[in-house]
C-alpha cells in the first residue's frame, strides 16, 4: 500500500537514498548520500518551503520538494548548495575528480562568492542586481521530485503531483512553476499530462507553469 507522509528529518537518509535509485548519474548523487541528505534538508528548515514523501512498505518510492520564493534572488539551486556546503566540498574531498565536471565548474562563481562570505569578504552571495522594472509575483517552485525506477507507472506521480497543489494551496498560491531540461521528453509528457504547460524555453530547458 502506498502512503504519502510528510518528510521529516528522520526520513532524510531514506529519501536520498531514493533519490539516488532515481538519478544514478547525477552531480549530486556523485558527491554521495550525506551531501544528499542534507540538501534535503533545506526544505525542513523554513516555512516556505515542503518535503513529502510516499513510502511502500516501508520503503521510500517517491519525493516531492517545493517553496515559494519570497523575495528577489531567493532560488532553491544556490540555497540548496550552500546549506550543504561543508557535505559538498567533503564529498569533492573525497572524489577530486569531481572538481572537473562540467556541473561543477557552473557553481565555481557560487563557490569562490561562499568562500568569502564566510571569511567575511563579502556580505551577500546575490548575482545581479534586482532589476529596476522588477515585480515580484507570488509563486510555488517544484524543486525536487523523484519516483523510484520499480515504481512508475503505478500512480507515484500523479499523487506527488496532486500532494504539491495541495501544498500550494496551503501558502495561499495559486501559480506553480518548474523548471525541466529541454531534453528529458518523457517528464514534460508526464507534467502536461497533469495539466501543466510550457511558458518559456531556455537553452537547456524549459520553464513550465500552472494555475491552480
Amino acid at each position: 500500500m502506498q502512503t504519502l507522509l510528510y518528510s521529516k528529518t528522520t526520513n532524510l537518509e531514506s529519501i536520498a537514498q531514493c533519490q539516488i535509485e532515481c538519478f544514478p548519474n547525477s552531480f549530486n548523487t556523485k558527491l554521495g548520500k550525506k551531501f544528499v541528505a542534507k540538501s534535503l534538508s533545506w526544505f525542513l528548515s523554513k516555512d516556505n518551503r515542503f518535503l513529502f514523501h510516499i513510502e511502500n512498505e516501508g520503503i521510500v518510492v517517491g519525493f516531492c520538494g517545493g517553496f515559494a520564493p519570497q523575495f528577489y534572488g531567493d532560488g532553491s539551486s544556490s540555497g540548496m548548495l550552500q546549506h550543504a556546503f561543508k557535505e559538498a566540498v567533503i564529498g569533492v574531498l573525497k572524489r577530486p575528480w569531481l572538481f572537473l565536471n562540467k556541473e561543477m565548474k557552473a557553481y565555481y562563481p557560487f563557490i569562490i562568492r561562499n568562500i568569502k562570505k564566510k571569511l567575511g569578504l563579502r556580505k551577500t552571495t546575490a548575482v545581479t542586481p534586482k532589476p529596476e522594472n522588477f515585480v515580484f509575483n507570488p509563486s510555488v517552485g517544484l524543486v525536487v521530485i523523484g519516483v523510484h525506477p520499480s515504481y512508475r507507472g503505478k500512480g507515484v506521480f500523479e499523487m506527488l503531483m496532486s500532494e504539491f497543489e495541495n501544498q500550494a494551496k496551503k501558502l495561499a498560491i495559486h501559480t506553480c512553476i518548474l523548471s525541466v531540461r529541454a531534453d528529458n521528453t518523457r517528464a514534460i509528457a508526464a507534467y502536461k499530462k497533469v495539466g501543466w504547460q510550457i511558458k518559456e524555453e531556455k537553452e537547456n530547458s524549459l520553464i513550465m507553469s500552472k494555475d491552480i
